[in-house]
């Protein structure tokens, strides 16, 4: 076996699958959350702390909230003491739930 194939077969094709699914990974947790989880925090955001609304105001400051940063916030209210609840009905418009927490958040800096 040359030195080129031993390169190719054990060093090259392992590294570009492992590059693959890291970037597979980072773009989908980078994905915007869907209607249930923004309404479910637009329910909660009345009884979280106020550090915890710092925090969903700082991760809503790009306009939208990523898997990453809504899964982080769950830790964060599981810690403080409050647990979300989805709605029991099925929100369709994930524009609308942003803006109603985008709202409140708003309300909240005032």
């Amino acid at each position: 076996m040359t030195p080129i194939k031993f390169i190719l077969r054990y060093t090259a094709v392992p590294f570009m699958a492992i590059v693959a699914v890291v970037s597979w990974a980072s773009h989908h947790a980078s994905a915007e959350i869907d209607a249930r989880q923004y309404a479910a925090l637009s329910g909660a955001y009345a009884s979280f702390p106020v550090n915890l609304r710092r925090d969903i105001g700082q991760a809503l400051q790009s306009g939208k909230l990523s898997k990453w940063d809504y899964s982080s916030l769950v830790r964060e209210s599981l810690d403080d003491g409050v647990v979300l609840d989805w709605p029991s009905d099925a929100k369709a418009d994930v524009g609308t739930e942003r803006e109603k927490l985008t709202a409140l958040v708003k309300a909240d800096r005032l």
